[in-house]
């Protein structure tokens, strides 16, 4: 009998098995890994834009909702209550206060936040805004925007981020979108509340 070595190609096979079982995992936790850093993105992005909005009511307190006599004009509020699809349009920036110019704390208002608006759509993936409240009891702002882990993949169906409810808590009153906000499937939301 002669004395054979080396390996057999069952061996050879099974650890070609285990090195793509190996390779897949690898690819797999690449995949985590993007999407947790995407989200992270997105946190460190609400952080500012939500700093960014209390800094505007507070530099203009007297024109706060809550404080503010009530004025005509709708669109001198920091409140805004427009649904999902009443922001498919890029903010228009029609009121400017920049450069010199004096404005009026009402004309101030409006451009806080058309500009604001404008860097929420800007910052987010169709970010859009959903602000309620005063600025005694609390104003709550809450940020829209299409997430592709809630788009539909080929062969699954989209996801659709739960509406508020009074008895929500913690994690679920921190993601759920205002019901009077009409999200579709595909929009994620995150829900603050601040007192300037």
């Amino acid at each position: 009998m002669k004395h054979q070595s080396g390996v057999t190609l069952v061996e050879v096979l099974v650890s070609m098995v285990i090195m793509a079982l190996g390779l897949v995992s690898l690819a797999a936790l690449q995949n985590f890994t993007l999407r947790y850093q995407l989200g992270s993105v997105h946190r460190a992005q609400l952080s500012g834009l939500l700093s960014d909005y209390a800094e505007r009511v507070r530099s203009n307190l007297g024109q706060a909702p809550g404080i503010a006599l009530s004025t005509s004009d709708p669109d001198a509020s920091y409140l805004f209550s427009k649904d999902w699809g009443a922001q498919k349009a890029e903010p228009v920036l029609t009121t400017t206060c920049a450069g010199g110019v004096t404005c009026s704390d009402i004309q101030l208002v409006k451009a806080d936040m058309q500009e604001w608006r404008s860097r929420v759509r800007r910052e987010l993936p169709r970010g859009s805004v959903y602000v309620t409240g005063d600025a005694i009891q609390g104003l709550t702002v809450t940020f829209m925007w299409s997430d592709k882990e809630f788009v539909a993949s080929a062969g699954g169906s989209a996801r659709k981020a739960p509406q508020c409810a009074t008895s929500d808590t913690g994690l679920a009153e921190q993601t759920c979108c205002p019901e009077d906000a009409d999200a579709p499937e595909g929009v994620r939301c995150a829900t603050f509340s601040i007192i300037p």
